[in-house]
């Protein structure tokens, strides 16, 4: 694992893209508790404020699916109101698919997945939540009015770069200037003890460059980053996270747009090439080949295709 990771290092837009992503992680990290502690505060609100909402359960085991959340008896309608009229953005899509309605009155966390984006039905628990699923939270939440939404759509708008970079690479400038959007951004959580710490932490990663250190044995003992080291299976698992959520990204893509585009194929081809040249995170990664495989069936077996400047179209073969 260790050679092979310190062979992935020495390419400086893959390099970026991992340190990038373990940003992100770290942001996430550093906002779990508070983020937490501020739901349960407004699921509280929620029901002191509300009376109907005190009922003691739904009684028509109401379901959403998708964006559609139509039929909902006198309480989970209710409880759809209050939580529409706490939504930022309601011309927004909403995924109310992401909870189960009749648990609302319990869990302040049925209620947080409503403001998350799509993907979040079978997450149990803030600690399980990737990083889009925070910020987009605390962007579509008034609970969170008091943080500078601008900066927290700055990240997301990042995030959604690394998601959707196809070679899975990004530029020196371009972390660059995603570090100082970080930084603006944790400016608002500076009464968080552990924003105060990530944010050290944070900015050492992205300015300082990882050194591979490999003893006699070929192994890699740790990486550098200013002076400080960190060790080599801490970066590998961040590359692992950072990847299952990029090819989670690609499925939910071409699943939604139910169309084969040019940069789903060369993001398809280059996982595939990531694969093929690095043995070990074949051998770690068995669900996501396995989604990789799977959302190659479907493509081939019917799913429309969009066509290049010069009218050919591209399909999956191998050339």
């Amino acid at each position: 694992m260790q050679s092979e990771l310190s062979v992935r290092l020495n390419d400086e837009g893959y390099k970026n893209w991992i340190k990038a992503g373990f940003c992100l992680q770290k942001i996430r990290d550093c906002l779990l508790r508070f983020v937490n502690t501020e739901m349960e505060k407004f699921h509280q609100f929620l029901l002191r404020t509300n009376s109907v909402l005190q009922r003691e359960s739904c009684k028509k085991f109401c379901r959403a699916q998708g964006t559609n959340f139509q039929r909902a008896c006198s309480l989970c309608g209710e409880w759809k109101r209050e939580i529409l009229n706490h939504h930022t953005n309601q011309n927004n899509v909403i995924y109310w698919g992401n909870c189960s309605p009749p648990l609302w009155p319990k869990y302040a966390w049925e209620v947080a997945k409503v403001y998350m984006p799509r993907g979040q039905a079978n997450r149990q628990g803030l600690e399980n939540c990737d990083v889009a699923a925070l910020l987009n939270l605390i962007n579509s939440c008034d609970q969170f009015d008091f943080v500078e939404r601008q900066k927290v759509i700055e990240i997301i708008k990042c995030r959604n770069d690394l998601m959707h970079s196809v070679e899975m690479r990004v530029s020196t400038k371009w972390l660059d200037n995603y570090r100082q959007k970080i930084l603006e951004l944790l400016q608002e959580f500076q009464h968080i003890p552990e924003a105060k710490a990530a944010n050290k932490v944070i900015q050492e990663i992205a300015s300082s460059d990882w050194q591979v250190q490999i003893t006699g044995t070929d192994a890699v003992d740790a990486l550098k980053f200013t002076d400080e080291e960190i060790d080599a299976n801490v970066i590998f698992n961040a590359e692992l996270e950072l990847i299952r959520e990029w090819v989670e990204e690609l499925c939910f893509a071409v699943e939604e747009q139910e169309v084969l585009q040019i940069q789903h194929l060369n993001s398809l081809n280059t996982f595939k090439e990531l694969l093929k040249q690095n043995k070990e995170l074949e051998s770690v990664l068995h669900q996501e080949v396995e989604q990789l495989y799977n959302l190659e069936k479907k493509l081939k077996s019917g799913m429309r295709t969009v066509n290049d400047q010069d009218g050919e179209e591209w399909n999956l073969e191998e050339k």
